[in-house]
């Protein structure tokens, strides 16, 4: 593995959904690829922070990051209409409108959804009628589950296909695993993709469009997944991992070899 670049997840990878603090091998990892100077970004669907706070956040925890991405990135690249009916957390609403973006949910022609733990039908609802009205329709990123507290949520991907299927609309997604994100951070280390693994603690939202990119794939049991047999099982054998791996010790340990 030490002739790969990475692009390496945060939640459920690098960070413990539950603890809020780095997963055993973590720290130990970001500091090997840095001393070794292995090309790597750390990409993450955050949205709850501006990119800026939330990197220096896991910095604090140990985690010698150098490349970072997270999908306000490619937001500001992509949506420049400031007009925007938004759906998620009221920290992601409060970074659109340091962003420059203003919540308009009669006239804006352009719906973003992002992650929310408790949405309920009158939320949908919500989105829906706005997914009706607007011609732009923008996922955060493609999750398939949220997990939080021990449980799963639907992901922005199922909420958003929900949304495509009641209103008859496709839409574009920023974060993982849209190619634009992936390129993104590609060229941040001008590396080809046939030369990365992705590292992720998901299968669906990450894994799977990064293979379709021609990357080399690692799923990490830290997070969503626990068991593999939980998603290998629902997948053709073709587009299983190239690695499963317990945590980032694990991880690590391959590097060295």
């Amino acid at each position: 593995m030490r002739n790969s670049s990475y692009f390496i997840d945060v939640q459920g990878t690098l960070i413990c959904d539950e603890k809020r603090e780095p997963i055993q091998g973590a720290c130990e990892f970001i500091n090997e690829l840095n001393d070794s100077g292995i090309p790597y970004v750390v990409i993450t669907n955050n949205t709850k922070a501006k990119s800026s706070s939330f990197l220096e956040r896991l910095r604090a925890m140990g985690l010698n990051i150098k490349n970072y991405i997270d999908p306000f990135y490619i937001l500001s690249e992509k949506v420049k209409d400031k007009k925007v009916a938004a759906f998620g957390t009221d920290e992601f609403l409060e970074v659109l409108i340091d962003m420059g973006y203003i919540l308009d949910y009669k006239t804006s022609n352009t719906l973003i959804v992002s992650i929310k733990k408790d949405y309920n039908n009158d939320d949908y609802a919500s989105m829906i009628e706005n997914a009706t009205r607007c011609e732009r329709l923008v996922a955060m990123h493609e999750t398939s589950t949220y997990s939080k507290d021990g449980r799963k949520y639907p992901g922005v991907g199922a909420i958003m296909n929900m949304i495509k299927f009641a209103v008859n609309k496709d839409y574009e997604v920023v974060g993982k695993p849209s190619k634009s994100f992936y390129e993104k951070a590609k060229n941040m280390i001008n590396e080809d993709f046939n030369n990365i693994t992705v590292i992720s603690d998901d299968m669906i939202g990450d894994l799977l469009g990064a293979k379709e990119l021609n990357m080399k794939t690692c799923l990490v049991l830290s997070g969503k997944i626990k068991d593999k047999n939980e998603i290998l099982n629902t997948l053709d054998k073709k587009l299983h991992p190239n690695l499963v791996c317990n945590n980032m010790s694990n991880v690590l340990e391959l590097l060295k070899v």
